[in-house]
Order: structure tokens, then C-alpha cells, then sequence
């Protein structure tokens, strides 16, 4: 059904307690048994005779009662009134048909009491055989036997007292018979009055192929209407926009009728057609001019083979004086929700029935929620109109009474009552209700089943009291000791009652039970009270104070009083008081009633609304909290994750990509939670705002089932940490008061330590829930939830050593072919790589590997490091055999043994000679050769190391490819070739990580300079350079030319004397000497100076 409204799981009532009671007496109810397998119950009646005195009547069908002895037959139902006794079995069969002319009908199994009505007070009974079978030409040949029921009507007095009475309302006796028309017409199954009392009405699916029909007749002699209408034939079918139903719908199955349905002052009538469109329809009809009744709207089910339309009702709910309509669907299945049976309420929108949308009450599985609905009256009199639903199936059944509203009704019933409490099961297969039978003018219940017995539900009238607290001081003041014959502060509370009750006749003394409490919700929370009651009773806590008022009749006022003392040293000095007061009808102890006992009066029950308790709170005054007076805080809280450097001094954790603290275990045993609490105003330029002074200021801190309390530490030497208590017994609640109160501008920083030994290897993160509170106010103070990642640092370490670390190459260059022997190859070299194991043996962390990037190649693919052969030793598994792949030795060259490998003899070998270096500049170079730089090739050697505990050595040897570095690096001064080294885990622990797990091992290698040939310049360097200094020495010479340095100064010619030399003979040479030791003489030579011009001396002799 588009549009429809669904109600909660069961219509949010139906896990309520059994018979969960309003004001139908549970307690005193009437029951009324009939004969085994009459199904007596199977319709009820409440009726109340007003001549030739009053007498209430509960009017019961039971279809498969024994027949009379002049119906001549086995069984043919009948009609039972049963008077307002506590007697069982006091029922008698009303005398109605008791005769039969077998020529013209049969009474066998008739079904005489499938339904029962009553007009109400003083009104008539009508009561129906369904099956009621009329026969023709009885014993011959075209025998003929139609089953168009019957009905009687009675008069109030249960007897057919003038002409409308008997039973011979039998509208379908004398039409056409067959299937067809109206030989299967089934008069009876529902039947009924209009409430102003004209007309009587009757439904008959079986005519016209059990498309069923509705017959409504006046039944009042003074009315001048004397008309019988009905619903169309099928060839009288209007067409309209309501349309119609089809055959096999069961029009009339169920029926009822009111006014302000369609037009507000306008009798209009309801059928239901469970069967129609396989879904199930209601009929809205009216009547038009010619003594039809017309559709005027059509309901249609929501659900294949729900049957709905299979009951329903007419009621104003909320009433605003137009009709609504509550339709039952017993039928309607949902396993998946676990339905079973519905009921569908449509609040009437001004006669617009197309705008509604109807509210769907849900049943239990397989309940039959919704078999029968019916409107109950006003069972609590607050002028608002009641029905009720039955569920015969579930459980031993059960009646849920629904009570309306001026918003339309409330979902949540507001009773159930159950078979279970009674002993009666198949309860709730039928019910009358609307009608006072035992003069306290509240309606009454009765509910049928079909175990052969009916309970009658009386309803106890409704008290609403109104009460007033008022409590005195309304403010505490701590300092004003205001006790009158004591010491302490004190409180006077005063409750005051009096009570209505409809209606304003009704006026009884009520007995009223009264009880102060106070500090209820501290101590609901676990928490002790702060004020005791004076003068309380022993048999009472000292929160409590009780006692008992008499409320004389309605409107009277009555009051109580009691005192509270404020206790010595309370810590909660802000959060108000609260004294609840609570209340009931105290009512006397009542023995049950004997059989046979006529009915006594009920006692009254409390209207549940109002709640019958009040609270009132009473405030203290308040200090650090502004003009005000409201303490409007300012709590900030911040954390860190830190380690623990010793007892008193903490790390914070490094932090990951995201801003997250990151918490290794490989070397923590603890980890501490940094925590700082602030009360500042957040806001410099208003203060005022907030931050005031943060009573009953705590952190409760909710460790994860990895963490545990372990200690407390102040942030520093100057600060103490605030008083923690672990709250539960595994240490997972840590409760912190930061201070009573937490004044304005304060701040607490402290350290909780956490053991860490419930961390798991499934642990990937740490979180630690934060919450603060104050019993000041202070929007969003949200719980913190303090994050941090858990890592696994495994504690390996690698490293790794060459021998030697220099390695030289020298001699000819050979083919790789040519190679027979390692020592053919090079210069030899070993490689030693450890890896340390710290912690903990590997078996429950994964595998390890042990990863070598040896290189093989240069990068044109010659060989570079020639890999012979690898041993790898476990320090705990010494004896193990371990296998590194790949295979070392591809060349399958013939190896010695590592002792004998010595440096090779430095020989000049046969074959081609090195590569004469290509420049001068060549041998400058410094060349590394690394795979990660991409000047080398590498061959990936991987180990495993299985679940080793301390420490596992991998030695490599090698051998270095001599002709290699000859043909390429001969020239060069150095080759830094690098073999790199790493750790690998396999493992499903998402969070391991390593640490220290590569490492690089450099070996230089050099040309041998013992073997190295002296070259000198070549000779066109020498012709460039001799070329190059002649022309700047050109240049030079140019330059200096140019600047005059070779121009000399010249002087102007002096005349000087000439000098002239003669040769002087060998002999005359030796005078001299001689002269030279004796007297000097003159010598035989001239000497002179000319001083002619020319400057020429002239020869003399």
C-alpha cells in the first residue's frame, strides 16, 4: 500500500510484559465457560437490558452448540447470556429457534451465533446462522437446498416481543438460487447497527459468485424510510471513479457504519471484500436515490492473500468529528521481518481518502494480528476514543488496546492483555467492548475465544493528581549553617496533592503513598548522597523519606513536609540536589471475591500521565563562575606518546609521514602517555566567555586490552601529577581528578606509564580513549582517542668485510675460453658478511634472508667479479646444511683449495698485450663500479637464514677478471668496485620493520706498479710544445721591441787621449825585473800621447 506507515518491530508493544496493565482490571476479572467444542466465544456481546429493570448481559455465540431437541439435528449453535457473576458455568441459552419444518429448512450446522450484536442500552439483539440451509421439493427428484442463512433480532429482554423481533430476517430467501445469485448468499457473517439505531445491517459474500453483497434495512418503526438497500447487482453495476469488486471477493465479510465518513453529517457504510484482488479491499458506500448503495472510494491491501478488509472499524480517534477507519489484515506474511498479521489505520482527512496514509501496526509471526478489530469506547475518559486489536495465535493469545489522541492514536499500546494470564488459550478471537456494564460509566471489555470460554475485562475509573514541590532555601549556601536544632544546612521540602477524576460524581477518599528521595541521580550513577533525611524511618534508606496522605474527595488539598541536611565535606559542590518526589494509591488488601458473588465495585488507578513522580532541583551557590553564576569551562587536553629514558625522564616517539607517534618494540618494555589539561578562556579579548573554575574536574582514561597501567610521573621536579585510581580489576579504567574544581587559568601536565606486555605481533596500533568531565558546563567535550603506531623493529644488524681490501691486476689479456683454472682468472678476494640476531629467535616472526648483489659485470657485459664458490654458517645450527641461490662458478672452473690461494705471481703471460692508454689525462681517472649506480651488472644471491637465534656468517669467493681490467682500466689510477649486502623478512606481521638491513662492502683495485712500463711524451707533443714556445718567445720579443728595449742612448764624441803599447823584447822584460829588486833606471822604450783629432797614436820608436 503506497504511502503506508510502519510502526517499530510489533508496533513497539508487543515485547511488553504480559497483561501489562492500565485501568482494565486484570486482577478481578469475570470468566464464563461453555460446553467442549461449542465454540463458545467464538462472538461476544456486551448488552444492558433497561426494562422492566436494569440488568447487563454478556452475550456470548457458540455456533457448535448441541441442538435443541425440536431442531433435529446434532448440532446447530446458539445464544448464551451470562449475568454479571463470579459464577463460572451460570450462562443460559437464550430460547430462539427451537423448531424446525424439515420440508422447508435444515438447522444442521447452521452456525445459529457466528455473530452476535447489540444495539446497547434498552436496545435490540441480533445474532445470525450463516449456514442456515433452506431447501424446495424436499425428497424429490430436483431436491433443491440453497445456504442463505438467517438472522433473529430480540428485543432487549432477550425475547421476540413485536413484529421486527424473530427470525425471519431472511433477505436472500425467495430471490434467484444458484451460485450465481443468491443460493450461497451466507446472510450472517457480519452483522450489525448503526449507531443512531435506524438501521439494521447484513453482510452476504456468498451471492453473485461470492462477490458478496451488503444489506442495510430500517429497523425503527417511527422512521418513515422503511426502504431496503443494498449494493448493486452486477447488471446494475454504475460505473464510477470508485469502481467496484469482483466475484470471489466477499463483499460483506465485515461491516460497520457511521457518520462523517464521506460528508461530515452523512451516514455512510463500510464493507470489507478480504479476498478481493487477491490483496483484500474495504468498500466505502453510500446511498443514492434509487435505494443502492453506491461505492464511493475503495481500499485496496497491500499484500497478496493478506485478507485485508477481513475486519474493521469505524472511530472518531482524535476527535475532530470525522470517522476514521481501522482495517484488519490477519493474513498479511513477512518472514523475513517476522510479521505475521496487520492492521492498518487511516485518520480520516475531511472525507478526502485518497490523501491518506495509513499507518500499518505490525504482529508477531504467525499471530493472526488483526482477525478482529473493534472500537473499545473511551476506556480511560480522557475524550478521545479507543479500539482494540486481537492475535488469538499469539501465544495463548492476546488483545492490544490502542488509545486515541488528538494527533490520531498512539502507536505504543497502552495494554495487553494475555490468555496466558487468565488460562485461556485461542484468546482474543473476538471482542465487545464500548459499553458500561457494571455502573461505574466506564466501558467494559469482553473478550471471546475459541477453547469454549470468554473473560470479561471491567475498567477501573482513571485518577489524575496534580501535585506541587517547593523546597526551602531554594539555593544552598555552605557558609550559612541554617539548622534549627543542630549544626549543618537544611532543607525544608513540602509536596502538596489533590485529584480530579471523571466523572465529577465520582469522589472517593483516596489513600495517597508518598516518598521523598534525594540525590537520585548521583546515586543511580554508583555515588553516595550528600543529605540524609531528619527524623527518618529505620525501615527506610536515609535518603528516603516516606509516609501516607488522605485525599478526601476531588479538588481537596492535602500536603507533606520532610527535611534534609546537607553532609559534612562533600566534594560535589556544584551539580544541584535533586529530590524526587514519587506517589501511588495505597489501596486495601482485597480478598477475591466466591463464585456466584455479584460484582463489587473497582478501586481507581493513576493516569500514567503525567509520570507519577516529579523531580525538583536544588542549586548551590556558586563561586569561580562569573557574574552569571553558571561555571562555564574552558578544558583542553593535548598528549604525546614518549619512552622511557629512566624512572623520571621521557622521550616523545618519533612521529611517521601522518603526524603519528610510532612505537617500536624491540627494545621498550614500557611506553608513558604525556597528558596536558588546560583552563584557559578561550578567547584573550573576552574572557568572561568561558574558562571558569572546572568543578569535579577528572580524566578517565580507557586503556586497550595491549596496554596496562603501570605508574605515575610528574612532568618535572616542580609539578606533582594529579591523584589516579585504576577503577576495574584488569587495569583498563584510570580515573584522574585534575581538581575540585580546576580553578581558572591552571594547567596539569603528568606522565602515565603503560606497560606494554599484552602488545601481540597482530598489534598494529595503540589507542588509549581520553575523557574529560566537569560538572561545569562545557559544550563538546568529546572524548580524545590518543593514537599511536606499533612496529616490530627486528634487532638484525649486517656487515660485511673484504680481504684483501686492495686488490692490483696486471699481465696479458685471455679469452674467457682460455680459462681452465681460478687462478687463470685474477687476483683472488673473499668477502665475509655477518648478520646479528639481538632479540628474540625468529620461528614466530617469518623467515629471514639473507640477499648479496654481487657484480658480475661491467657494464658492456665483460666480466668484473668472478663468484667461485659461497659457505654459510648458523652459530646455532653449525652442522646445517644451507644452499644459496644461484649457484656460484657457472664456468665450472677448476678451484683450489682457500689455503692455497695466495696472490697471484706477477708473469708476463702469453697472447695479446694491454691496451696502450688512450691519453695522457686517462690515468687521472678514479672509476666505481656499483650496480646501483648502473656501471655494473649484478648477480642477486639470496640465503636463507631460517629461524637463527644470534648470528649467521655468509663467506664469498671470488676471483677479480684480470684481462677485464687490463683491456678497460689499465689507465686509470683506481676501480672502487662495491658489493652490497641486505636482509630480507618474510612474514604476515604487517607492522615488522627493520632497521639496520643493508650494507655496502668497497674493494679498490690499483694496476700492479711493479710491472707497469715507463712511457715517455710522445713526440708530437714535444714538436706542439716547441712550436708553442718559439712563437711566445716571438711575441716576447715583438712586444719588447716595440716598446723601444732595444734602441741604445748615444753620447757625443769626447776627445781623450790615445794610448800606444810597444812590444818590449823577452830580455828587456827581465831588466826589469832585476830593476825592480835594485836602483830603477830609465828604460830603453818611448811612451807618448798624441792628442790629434783623429784619436789615432802614431808608432815610435
Amino acid at each position: 500500500m503506497p504511502g503506508a506507515l510502519y510502526c517499530g518491530v510489533f508496533c513497539l508493544g508487543l515485547c511488553l510484559l504480559e497483561s501489562s496493565a492500565f485501568n482494565l482490571d486484570v486482577a478481578e476479572t469475570v470468566l464464563k465457560y461453555g460446553d467442549n467444542g461449542s465454540f463458545f466465544g467464538f462472538s461476544v456481546a456486551l448488552h444492558q437490558q433497561l426494562q422492566p429493570q436494569p440488568v447487563s448481559w454478556l452475550l456470548v455465540g457458540a455456533p457448535q452448540a448441541a441442538a435443541l431437541p425440536g431442531q433435529r439435528a446434532n448440532r446447530t449453535g446458539g445464544l448464551y447470556a451470562c449475568p454479571l457473576t463470579h459464577e463460572i458455568n451460570d450462562c443460559k441459552r437464550v430460547s430462539i429457534d427451537e423448531g424446525v419444518d424439515l420440508k422447508k429448512e435444515s438447522k444442521e450446522n447452521q452456525w445459529l451465533g457466528v455473530s452476535v450484536k447489540s444495539q446497547g442500552p434498552g436496545g435490540k439483539i441480533v445474532t445470525c446462522a450463516h449456514l442456515y440451509e433452506a431447501r424446495n421439493r424436499v425428497n424429490e427428484s430436483l431436491e433443491t437446498r440453497d445456504v442463505i442463512g438467517r438472522c433473529y433480532v430480540l428485543s432487549e429482554g432477550l425475547k421476540v416481543s413485536d413484529e421486527l423481533d424473530g427470525g425471519e430476517w431472511k433477505f436472500c430467501e425467495g430471490r434467484p438460487q444458484g451460485h450465481d445469485r443468491f443460493g450461497f448468499c451466507q446472510q450472517g457473517v457480519a452483522t450489525g447497527f448503526t449507531a443512531d439505531r435506524h438501521y439494521i445491517l447484513f453482510g452476504a459474500p456468498g451471492t453473485y459468485n461470492w462477490k458478496g453483497i451488503l444489506f442495510v434495512t430500517n429497523i425503527d418503526s417511527s422512521d418513515p424510510d422503511q426502504l431496503v438497500y443494498k449494493t448493486p447487482e452486477p447488471s446494475e453495476r454504475v460505473p464510477g471513479n470508485a469502481g467496484d469488486v469482483a466475484q470471489n471477493s466477499y463483499l460483506g465479510f465485515s461491516l460497520d457504519s457511521g457518520v462523517g465518513i464521506i460528508k461530515k453529517d452523512e451516514l455512510s457504510f463500510v464493507t470489507g471484500a478480504p479476498r478481493a484482488n487477491h490483496t483484500g479491499a474495504v468498500v466505502i458506500l453510500q446511498r443514492d436515490n434509487v435505494n443502492r448503495l453506491v461505492p464511493e472510494f475503495i481500499l485496496w491491501g497491500e499484500k497478496l492473500t493478506s485478507s485485508f478488509g477481513y475486519s474493521l472499524a469505524v472511530v472518531d480517534l482524535n476527535g475532530d468529528g470525522w470517522m476514521d477507519l481501522v482495517v484488519g489484515a490477519p493474513n498479511l506474511f513477512d518472514r523475513k521481518e517476522g510479521i505475521g498479521g496487520a492492521v492498518y489505520v487511516y485518520v480520516n482527512q475531511a472525507g478526502d481518502w485518497g490523501s491518506v496514509h495509513p499507518t500499518r501496526l505490525n504482529g508477531s509471526y504467525d499471530s493472526m494480528f488483526g482477525i478482529t478489530v473493534g472500537a473499545v469506547g473511551d476506556l480511560n475518559q480522557d475524550s478521545f476514543q479507543d479500539f482494540a486489536v486481537g492475535a488469538p495465535l499469539d501465544g495463548d493469545g492476546k488483545v492490544y488496546i490502542y488509545h486515541g489522541s488528538n494527533s490520531g492514536f498512539a502507536i505504543k499500546p497502552a495494554q495487553v492483555l494475555t490468555g496466558e494470564s487468565v488460562g485461556v488459550k485461542m484468546f482474543g478471537y473476538s471482542f465487545s467492548g464500548g459499553l458500561d456494564i457494571d455502573g461505574n460509566l466506564y466501558p467494559d471489555l469482553l473478550v471471546g475465544s475459541l477453547s469454549d470460554t470468554v473473560v470479561l475485562y471491567r475498567t477501573r475509573p482513571v485518577i489524575h493528581i496534580s501535585r506541587t514541590v517547593t523546597v526551602s532555601p531554594q539555593n544552598i549556601d555552605l557558609e550559612n549553617m541554617n539548622c534549627r536544632h543542630q549544626v549543618g544546612i537544611c532543607m525544608d521540602v513540602k509536596v502538596c496533592f489533590s485529584y480530579t477524576a471523571n466523572p465529577p460524581s465520582y469522589s472517593p477518599p483516596i489513600m495517597l503513598e508518598y516518598t521523598f528521595d534525594a540525590d537520585t541521580d548521583r546515586r543511580q550513577s554508583g555515588q553516595t548522597s550528600r543529605v540524609t533525611f531528619l527524623g527518618w524511618k529505620t525501615t527506610d534508606p536515609e535518603h528516603q523519606y516516606s509516609g501516607v496522605v488522605e485525599l478526601p474527595a476531588q479538588h481537596a488539598r492535602v500536603c507533606a513536609r520532610a527535611t534534609l541536611q546537607v553532609k559534612d565535606k562533600i566534594r560535589d559542590k556544584l551539580r544541584p540536589i535533586v529530590v524526587v518526589v514519587s506517589y501511588n494509591i495505597k489501596h486495601p488488601r482485597t480478598k477475591r471475591q466466591a463464585q456466584g458473588a455479584t460484582l463489587g465495585p473497582l478501586l481507581p488507578v493513576l493516569n500514567p500521565m503525567p509520570p507519577r513522580t516529579q523531580k525538583t532541583e536544588v542549586n548551590f551557590l556558586k563561586q569561580g563562575c562569573g557574574e552569571d553564576k553558571i561555571c562555564q569551562s574552558n578544558l583542553q587536553l593535548s598528549y604525546r606518546f614518549c619512552s622511557r629514558i629512566d624512572d623520571a625522564t621521557f622521550h616523545p616517539l618519533p612521529r611517521d609521514s601522518n603526524g603519528l607517534d610510532k612505537f617500536s618494540m624491540s627494545d621498550q618494555k614500557v611506553i608513558a602517555l604525556e597528558i596536558h589539561v588546560t583552563n584557559y578562556p578561550s578567547d584573550a579579548a573576552e574572557p568572561q566567555r568561558d574558562g571558569d573554575d572546572a568543578h569535579e574536574a577528572t580524566l578517565l582514561v580507557v586503556l586497550p586490552s595491549t596496554l596496562l597501567y603501570s605508574a605515575l610521573r610528574p612532568y618535572n621536579a616542580t609539578e606533582k601529577a594529579p591523584p589516579c585510581i585504576v577503577s576495574n580489576q584488569n587495569a583498563s579504567l584510570v580515573e584522574c581528578e585534575l581538581g575540585n574544581p580546576m580553578k581558572r587559568g591552571a594547567q596539569i601536565r603528568f606522565y602515565l606509564v603503560l606497560g606494554t606486555s599484552g602488545i601481540t605481533l597482530e598489534t598494529t596500533e595503540l589507542e588509549v580513549q581520553l575523557e574529560l568531565s566537569t560538572i561545569s558546563e562545557q559544550l563538546g567535550l568529546a572524548p580524545v582517542v590518543a593514537r599511536a603506531l606499533v612496529v616490530m623493529e627486528l634487532p638484525l644488524s649486517i656487515a660485511g668485510i673484504a680481504e684483501p681490501q686492495q686488490l692490483f691486476f696486471s699481465g696479458q689479456v685471455r679469452g674467457e675460453s682460455a680459462m681452465r683454472r681460478e687462478s687463470e682468472v685474477g687476483s683472488p678476494v673473499s668477502y665475509r658478511v655477518t648478520v646479528s640476531n639481538r632479540g628474540q629467535s625468529l620461528n614466530t616472526l617469518g623467515s629471514a634472508f639473507l640477499n648479496v648483489l654481487w657484480p658480475h659485470e661491467i657494464a658492456n657485459g665483460k666480466w668484473l667479479l668472478y663468484p667461485l664458490r659461497m659457505e654459510l654458517e648458523l652459530s646455532t645450527q653449525p652442522q646445517r646444511p644451507t644452499t644459496c641461490s644461484p649457484v656460484p662458478n657457472t664456468l665450472h672452473l677448476t678451484l683450489e683449495p682457500p689455503h692455497q690461494q695466495g696472490r697471484r705471481k706477477r708473469e708476463t703471460e702469453q697472447g695479446g698485450s694491454p691496451r696502450q692508454p688512450r691519453t695522457y689525462w686517462e690515468r687521472r681517472k678514479n672509476v666505481t663500479l656499483d650496480c646501483d649506480l648502473g656501471t655494473a651488472h649484478c648477480q642477486h644471491f639470496q640465503c636463507p637464514l631460517y629461524s637463527f637465534d644470534r648470528s649467521a656468517v655468509l663467506t664469498i669467493w671470488g676471483r677479480l677478471w684480470n684481462s677485464t681490467f687490463l683491456e678497460e682500466y689499465s689507465a686509470v689510477t683506481s676501480v672502487d668496485v662495491i658489493v652490497r649486502a641486505s636482509i630480507t623478512v618474510k612474514s604476515t606481521i604487517k607492522n615488522l620493520f627493520l632497521k639496520d638491513s643493508t650494507t655496502q662492502i668497497p674493494v679498490t683495485v690499483y694496476l700492479d706498479p711493479s710491472v707497469a712500463v715507463a712511457r715517455g711524451v710522445p713526440w708530437w707533443i714535444i714538436l706542439i710544445a716547441i712550436l708553442a714556445g718559439i712563437l711566445v718567445l716571438g711575441l716576447l720579443v715583438s712586444i719588447l721591441w716595440k716598446l723601444g728595449f732595444f734602441k741604445r742612448t748615444r753620447y757625443e764624441e769626447a776627445k781623450v787621449p790615445q794610448y800606444h803599447a810597444v812590444k818590449i823584447p823577452r830580455q828587456e822584460r827581465q831588466l826589469f825585473r832585476e830593476e825592480k829588486t835594485g836602483t830603477i833606471s830609465k828604460k830603453d822604450w818611448i811612451t807618448h800621447w798624441n792628442g790629434d783629432s783623429d784619436g789615432h797614436v802614431p808608432a815610435s820608436a
